[in-house]
């Protein structure tokens, strides 16, 4: 594989303690190594052919991407016999919009996908109208049928430059659970104990704040059941939300006399302001699938350092020991590993490697040390006044409230002459502190 090959290139970054763009290694008697090819190599490694990839490989990229599994030992036992297995996959298309944290699953199917096993890709086009309960405090809105497919149309736009959807098995589930008969559910139904139902964390919160739990939303996991049924899958993936749904599909499975799919869940990608909040539309801390390179670039930039790690391994291909050099990387350089993930994520998003260093070079021609004094607002401040004063009594904010949030979300940094993030009762320096997004200002004491 590509890493046993070049492995040793992870093992330069720990060596080395720099700022520079280059390591040079002249001196120790070694050739002289970018840190910059990272980006590179890890987009090679993403779009390599993995039908020929060894079974302890194999495992050791997928475990990386795991967050809770259920049945793993079976199935590790059918990778190493080099079986092909049968991977599913459902959506339900209930908006049309996917940011980065839904990739999750996606890239783990990828995986499996390069490795010559079936992708199933079921679209929940029967079960939207039910709508999955799990981690609500209130029922789903039902879905029209026009609704449902405009939505998926959008979502396999988004997903294409991910999977390769030529090479996936497409099913709608209205296709066999309209044919389900009540006399077949009653017979399943008599072997599930509703008390276990009822005891899903999100059911009883629904329950004990006095909140409705519709007879629909009861069925909706057997639904799903019933489409790992039909397919006889032998694993599904989704994210962590999923997993008490994919246990009720094993037990239905078992039910049906059928040896139970491997449950594989994803982690739940935190969102961009860093302040441990998932990744949500609603809450504006997303990066869209389709936003353009210029703004993914960007906003990958502005993230906190502690989500460099955690987003190298939700998108790339890592081993476990390559996200410990990676660790060590971005502890001595974390400038230079932003300007990596930016540049991975633009590629695989663009399918282009040169599109990613394209975007590199447009944001250190915007943000260069040139711009900085020329253009710059300059900020005189009396020794001893702290950050949070300084910055407000420059009247750019609208409320002591805006500035607060944004000091929470780890937004106010200073890039030079180091860079850390500030917090709101640090005392200023001269420098240069950037606020947000696009704020910069030179500070003189």
């Amino acid at each position: 594989m590509l890493f046993c090959d070049r492995k040793w290139i992870f093992l330069i970054l720990l060596l080395f303690e720099t700022n520079d763009i280059n390591i040079n290694m002249k001196k120790e008697g070694k050739t002289s190594f970018e840190i910059n090819n990272l980006a590179k190599l890890l987009f090679e490694r993403f779009n390599e052919n993995w039908q020929k990839i060894s079974p302890e490989d194999f495992l050791a990229y997928l475990k990386s991407k795991i967050d809770q599994s259920i049945g793993f030992d079976d199935f590790e036992k059918k990778i190493n016999q080099k079986k092909k297995l049968k991977i599913k996959m459902g959506i339900d298309p209930t908006g049309p919009d996917v940011h980065l944290g839904h990739l999750l699953p996606i890239l783990v199917l990828r995986q499996f996908q390069k490795a010559g096993h079936k992708i199933d890709l079921i679209i929940g086009d029967f079960t939207a109208q039910i709508g999955d309960p799990s981690g609500r405090s209130s029922e789903r809105k039902l879905l029209s049928d026009a609704q449902i497919k405009k939505n998926m149309a959008s979502y396999k736009k988004q997903i294409s430059s991910f999977l390769d959807l030529k090479k996936i098995t497409t099913h709608f589930n209205s296709t066999w659970l309209n044919k389900i008969t009540l006399k077949k559910i009653i017979s399943v139904f008599q072997k599930i104990n509703v008390s276990e139902v009822l005891q899903r964390e999100d059911f009883r919160k629904r329950l004990d704040s006095g909140h409705g739990l519709s007879m629909s939303e009861i069925l909706y996991s057997y639904a799903q059941a019933e489409d790992s049924v039909f397919l006889k899958s032998d694993v599904e993936v989704g994210g962590k939300d999923q997993l008490l749904n994919f246990a009720q599909a094993r037990d239905v499975m078992s039910i049906y006399g059928l040896n139970p799919e491997t449950a594989i869940t994803t982690p739940v990608l935190e969102g961009i302001f860093g302040d441990g909040k998932k990744m949500s539309k609603s809450l504006g801390n997303y990066i869209p699938v389709l936003s353009p390179a210029e703004e993914k670039f960007g906003k990958i930039m502005s993230v906190p350092d502690n989500l460099v790690v955690p987003y190298f391994r939700a998108f790339a291909d890592l081993k476990s020991d390559e996200i410990e050099q990676i660790k060590s990387f971005v502890k001595i350089n974390p400038m230079e590993a932003k300007k990596q993930l930016g540049m991975f994520l633009v590629a695989i998003s663009q399918k282009k490697f040169e599109d990613g260093k394209i975007e590199r070079e447009k944001f250190e021609k915007k943000f260069s040390k040139k711009e900085f004094g020329s253009e710059t607002p300059i900020l005189k401040i009396k020794d001893g006044k702290n950050i949070f004063d300084a910055l407000f009594e420059t009247s750019e904010f609208k409320s002591r409230g805006e500035l607060f949030r944004i000091f929470e979300q780890a937004g106010v940094r200073l890039i030079e002459p180091e860079k850390k993030v500030l917090d709101k009762k640090d005392i200023v320096k001269s420098g240069i502190v950037k606020v947000g997004k696009i704020k910069y200002y030179k500070i003189i004491i």
